[in-house]
């Protein structure tokens, strides 16, 4: 691999059809014929622990990880009156072949897939020929678990996630904490090692045993290995699914069956914008059905129950950054990002941009929370802030659109029955709700109770930005 301890896995590309992929992921192809390969170093998460690595979740890494490059090797085609679908077919050697090759098991994976890409995928598992990985072979004389009782949550370098990690901490009820990070470019793990210094050296106060908690980071390199000039299909749809079974595999390492995310509701249920935003325009990484799925599909094949939660889905990214006041953390808010473009790497630039939907919500969140102090403008490499006049309409774009999406929640909130009109205007929160209620133990009330509060909190956190931004009714 190109990373230390990391392994390579070579990729063939046999026979494509327009929208029509197939790749070969079987250890031992010709070498000659690699069109590029997938690499992750899995030995992060046995030396955290001093466990091996189990033969289950080494498959389950494996086949996202090769689910990724294929996403990622496969671009979409728009040209006249195609829809971006594609049809993907993925051939890998697996330790386990048995679970994977069950018919329910092969459903569940193929509507997870659907769901988060829009795409067909199909499958075919065969027995795995080559030697253990690393991480399957070492072996350690004593365990090193984390102090119980354990949090294990994603951490990804963004301002979500340092402020659940706040506002989670509020409840003085873990240890330890064991933050998982994956990533691909050095720039943001540098990021996300910045956080991980704040959160150690701040006062968080006391926590279950009244000692600060204790805090492991466990960082996770991975990656594709590419020639010059290989085309890249770049909405990356099924990264999130990358990084949801790193956290699943190092809470089980960890010993524990719950993996927690922390992202804002009006994030995680990511509403379509506008009208021209539809099916694969969305990226659903976080979305209740997403985590849901994740969820069925990893207890079926690991045997063993998996849960995945986002304590914040009723909550606006404001509400969860007002945490780190609290927990005198506010300081590392200006080592986070939340650009979609994150780097840029545009020389003696900022390397977020400003004007993406990410950036709008992150600087609307602080500017809401009265945190803009600690957000300088200068890390963007455009200041939608500023005076509209002196923006480009490009520019101007994504804060137009997402004021767009508020003026249409004022009018659904309005009516007589606010419930009824926003489900009218983003049917997708019907299924969502019914999903929810099935799967808790909230009532069906509840649930739009609290839907309906998460937007009205959301709107009145826009109304002091509007005259600012030229944007007021």
């Amino acid at each position: 691999g190109r990373n230390s301890g990391g392994q390579q896995h070579s990729v063939r590309t046999g026979e494509m059809k327009q929208r029509h992929y197939e790749y070969d992921f079987i250890a031992g192809s010709n070498p000659e014929e690699l069109d590029g390969s997938y690499w992750m170093n899995g030995e992060r998460l046995t030396r955290s622990f001093c466990q091996e690595l189990p033969a289950g979740l080494a498959d389950l890494l494996d086949i996202v990880m090769a689910v990724y490059a294929a996403d990622r090797r496969s671009p979409r085609d728009f040209s006249g009156t195609s829809t971006g679908q594609r049809r993907i077919h993925v051939r890998i050697g697996v330790r386990e072949p048995g679970p994977w090759n069950e018919s329910e098991v092969a459903h569940k994976l193929q509507g997870l897939l659907y769901w988060l890409s829009e795409d067909e995928w199909s499958f075919q598992f065969l027995k795995r020929q080559t030697d253990p990985s690393p991480a399957e072979s070492e072996r350690f004389l004593f365990r090193l678990p984390p102090q119980s009782p354990t949090t294990v949550a994603l951490f990804s370098g963004g301002l979500d996630s340092i402020a659940g990690l706040a506002a989670r901490d509020q409840e003085k009820s873990c240890a330890s904490y064991v933050l998982v990070s994956g990533y691909t470019h050095n720039r943001l793990a540098h990021q996300q090692k910045l956080q991980v210094k704040h959160i150690r050296s701040s006062s968080w106060g006391e926590g279950v045993f009244g000692t600060p908690p204790e805090i492991c980071h466990v960082a996770v390199p991975f990656g594709l290995c590419k020639p010059e000039g290989n085309r890249e299909e770049k909405s990356q749809r099924t990264r999130a699914l990358v990084y949801l079974t790193l956290g699943v595999a190092t809470a089980l390492q960890a010993g524990t069956d719950t993996l927690w995310v922390y992202e804002n509701g009006v994030g995680a249920l990511n509403l379509p914008l506008d009208a021209t935003q539809l099916g694969v325009d969305n990226y659903r990484g976080v979305h209740p059905r997403s985590l849901m799925m994740v969820e069925d599909l990893f207890a079926m094949v690991l045997e063993r129950p998996v849960q995945i939660k986002n304590p914040f889905l009723f909550h606006t990214k404001a509400e969860m950054c007002r945490a780190l006041l609290s927990a005198n953390l506010v300081d590392s808010i200006r080592d986070t990002v939340s650009c979609d473009s994150f780097p840029l790497r545009i020389r003696n630039q900022p390397g977020q941009c400003g004007c993406c939907t990410s950036c709008i919500l992150r600087r609307q969140a602080l500017y809401a929370g009265g945190l803009t102090g600690y957000d300088p403008p200068e890390r963007y490499r455009t200041d939608v802030l500023m005076s509209q006049e002196s923006l480009k309409e490009t520019q101007r774009r994504d804060l137009e659109i997402m004021r767009g999406q508020v003026d249409k929640f004022v009018q659904c909130l309005a009516s007589d029955d606010p419930w009824v009109s926003l489900v009218a205007s983003f049917p997708e929160l019907a299924r969502t709700h019914s999903e929810l209620v099935a799967h808790g133990d909230q009532k069906a009330g509840e649930v739009s109770a609290r839907f309906i509060r998460l937007y009205q909190t959301y709107v009145r956190e826009w109304e002091p930005l509007m005259s600012p931004l030229g944007l007021a009714a």
